[in-house]
């Protein structure tokens, strides 16, 4: 609508006023203006021939004032969709992140490796699960949840006119109705789209007896939005749990990736399973990258650690130029832990040290505290007198091993 979101910082009273009548005209009409229902698409390219529509993925820009009254509606909606949702469900939930369900499984897999009993997971992975979320069924979804009415008809009346527009080349194309897939950008999806998965998941869970429990408490699947693994202590129960998530997700319109889902297997005594999506058989790994760590069968941190070690390395070469720069060595380290060391320590908090780990960490933040301070192997410097000069510079910081 081309109008800044800093006119509602700067309109004051009269601004917010005009807002606020908008607000309700919307609230008791249920209508919305056409401009706040629509969404500028931007494809941003991907690796691979951009010739393919697959290989660009895309973000969309919508009003700015428009957020107000989706604000509102979010702060309505959320705490009844807290109610709703099982604990399971760490996605876009306050309180809740990634390492978490990290945690969650590797202790699954360690314990499980301990007292030496089988463990199966399937990884699922939906094909373009936020872009295929069925509407009618998710107004289905909200009522049987208990969601207001007002609200339903309200979130409702926006999605019945939704509209979209390509931007490219500095050209807006022609636009097109968006008939399925929660809206890109809104405040609103990441909490629709939780409340919709968890429908399918309670389908797929009905009158299901875990064997699998986390401190006393049963579990069979855990989940981050629609990253989810579902947790079984026999084949058998995983090939039931799997074809129940296929089922039901069919029956509110998603479907699960055959070729991208994967099946591990945490055993001293069993290396195989075999499980079908479909008919079709899954591939069986001995390492998942779930949540953007890797997951061994075994439950150990030893690949991990190798590969986040090798994607700092990587992010520290890309920024060459900036250590070779003549810009004062503070501001050097303070890049390098915002952009190298927290690569390196995502989800540290999850991993089993060994010696033999937290040597490889060293040797590795050494290499680079040499290189910022500009002080090679050659000159005999040890590495405590090293780390000496870089706590004059910038002070006592934690190691890597304690971020």
């Amino acid at each position: 609508d081309n109008i800044p979101s800093d006119l509602l910082k700067a309109g004051g009273e009269e601004v917010n006023n005009i807002l606020t009548a908008l607000c309700q005209r919307i609230w008791n009409e249920k209508k919305w203006p056409t401009e706040w229902t629509k969404s500028l698409v931007l494809p941003l390219p991907k690796k691979g021939n951009l010739r393919l529509c697959n290989n660009y993925r895309t973000i969309s820009l919508i009003s700015h004032h428009s957020k107000v009254m989706l604000r509102v509606i979010l702060n309505r909606l959320k705490p009844k969709a807290e109610e709703s949702l099982a604990e399971k469900q760490a996605g876009f939930r306050a309180g809740r992140n990634t390492v978490e369900q990290i945690f969650n499984c590797k202790i699954l897999i360690e314990k499980h490796m301990q007292h030496q009993r089988d463990l199966f997971h399937n990884f699922i992975d939906f094909k373009k699960a936020f872009d295929t979320v069925w509407h009618d069924g998710l107004w289905h979804v909200l009522r049987g949840f208990s969601i207001d009415e007002g609200l339903v008809k309200t979130i409702e009346s926006l999605y019945m006119n939704l509209n979209s527009a390509v931007f490219l080349n500095n050209t807006i194309g022609n636009s097109f109705k968006t008939t399925v897939g929660v809206r890109q950008g809104c405040l609103l999806s990441p909490v629709l789209f939780n409340i919709f998965l968890e429908r399918i998941m309670q389908d797929t869970l009905h009158l299901h007896t875990p064997t699998i429990s986390i401190g006393g408490r049963p579990v069979c699947n855990l989940r981050f939005a629609d990253d989810i693994d579902l947790i079984a202590g026999s084949q058998a129960e995983l090939q039931l749990l799997t074809d129940r998530l296929v089922a039901s997700s069919k029956a509110f319109g998603m479907e699960v990736s055959s070729e991208k889902s994967k099946v591990m297997v945490s055993s001293e005594r069993i290396n195989d399973a075999s499980i079908t999506m479909d008919d079709e058989p899954l591939e069986l790994v001995h390492k998942f990258k779930y949540l953007g760590a890797t997951l061994h069968e075994d439950g150990s941190s030893t690949v991990e650690v190798r590969t986040r070690i090798a994607l700092a390395t990587a992010a520290f070469a890309k920024l060459g130029k900036i250590w070779k720069s003549s810009i004062s060595f503070k501001a050097k380290h303070e890049l390098f832990r915002s952009l190298v060391s927290s690569i390196l320590t995502y989800g540290c908090e999850t991993w089993t040290l060994l010696a033999d780990t937290e040597r490889r960490i060293q040797v590795f933040e050494n290499k680079c505290l040499r290189k910022l301070i500009r002080i090679s192997y050659k000159d005999h410097v040890t590495n405590e007198s090293v780390r000496e000069l870089v706590v004059a510079y910038v002070g006592p910081k934690e190691p890597l091993l304690a971020t």
